[in-house]
């Protein structure tokens, strides 16, 4: 009875420091967010090298993170869809501030083919670019496959417009 007892008291004590940990990690990321608005605002501040777009777009990110956390104490307190948007806008302002948009992760939600699940996807956006460059390079015809003989082991198409 008593390693039970010691077992659940364990448990709690692990449970309660997660918990800790990730209430304190939310109040990190408000407060690292404020540091970077209040020197973003100073004229000489440590991101002046940045143009008025740039700042534009960090201080938009930046607001959608603390309209997110406004009034939050655990991540858990998140809708899915509002994980991704915080996640996303924390994307955005680290890709500001590295000068490297092209690694920024873009995470959105979507429903698989078949499935009534709805899955959180992620790709940065250079692969999303890559992914819709190669979409819009295709231009083919559809075509009909077959074998080019009966015995042969290679494939023959033809455009399906034509026919046989």
């Amino acid at each position: 009875m008593k390693a039970s007892t010691l077992a659940a008291a364990f448990l709690l004590m692990v449970f309660s420091a997660s918990a800790l940990a990730a209430a304190g990690r939310l109040a990190e990321i408000r407060l690292q967010q404020e540091e970077i608005r209040r020197q973003t605002e100073d004229s000489d501040g440590r991101y002046v090298r940045f143009d008025k777009g740039e700042l534009a777009k960090l201080r938009t990110a930046q607001d959608t993170v603390f309209a997110l956390l406004d009034g939050v104490s655990e991540l858990s307190e998140l809708r899915p869809s509002q994980q991704v948007d915080l996640f996303n806008a924390l994307e955005t302002v680290k890709a500001v501030l590295a000068a490297n948009d092209a690694d920024r992760q873009l995470c959105w939600r979507e429903q698989r083919l078949g499935s009534h699940r709805i899955e959180t996807v992620c790709a940065t956006v250079a692969e999303r670019q890559q992914i819709r460059e190669g979409g819009q390079e295709w231009h083919g015809e559809p075509s009909i496959c077959g074998s080019a003989s009966a015995g042969a082991t290679s494939q023959s198409c033809l455009p399906a417009r034509g026919g046989f």
